[in-house]
């Protein structure tokens, strides 16, 4: 009887222990995204710190100033025209777009028109695509883009 009652007593502490570790490292886990919002990036900065091969993890804002959409992919830019060397562009798939229509509850292209938005994901200069006729200027022409995977990762300035 005795030892039935120590075990059950060892089970509660172990469970208790295990559920206040887990809750450190939740704590843990949720503190460090803090820190990747803590820097966020403007267009110019991205600019800035990216280079041809570097991927540069962040949280990114801008205002959209025009949406492209080309190839099944959703392309949110900084500036008029992505012809335009500051522009900055957030590259989303059709997927996350869409994911994105049902989060915000409308058509999100319309919607980040003209607005901030914050983005969570990872920039680098890509070469332009001459073959596909995207961008029709010299071969050592490179543009930024913002890879964003997940809808979850897009935020809407009130």
């Amino acid at each position: 009887m005795f030892t039935a009652g120590s075990n059950i007593q060892m089970t509660v502490r172990k469970t208790l222990l295990s559920l206040a570790l887990f809750t450190s490292l939740v704590a843990q886990t949720a503190c460090s995204g803090d820190l990747v919002l803590e820097k966020r990036l403007t267009p110019a900065d991205t600019l800035r710190e990216t280079t041809n091969r570097t991927v540069v993890p962040g949280t990114f804002v801008m205002t959209v100033k025009s949406v492209n959409v080309f190839n099944k992919m959703v392309f949110l830019n900084s500036e008029d025209s992505y012809l335009d060397r500051a522009n900055v562009a957030v590259q989303i798939t059709a997927a996350v777009a869409y994911n994105a229509d049902i989060r915000f509850g409308g058509d999100f292209r319309k919607m980040v028109l003209n607005r901030k938005i914050l983005v969570i994901g990872s920039a680098m200069k890509v070469g332009a695509d001459l073959e596909q006729g995207i961008i029709v200027n010299n071969k050592d022409d490179y543009r930024t883009y913002i890879f964003v995977s997940r809808a979850s990762n897009i935020f809407l300035r009130a």
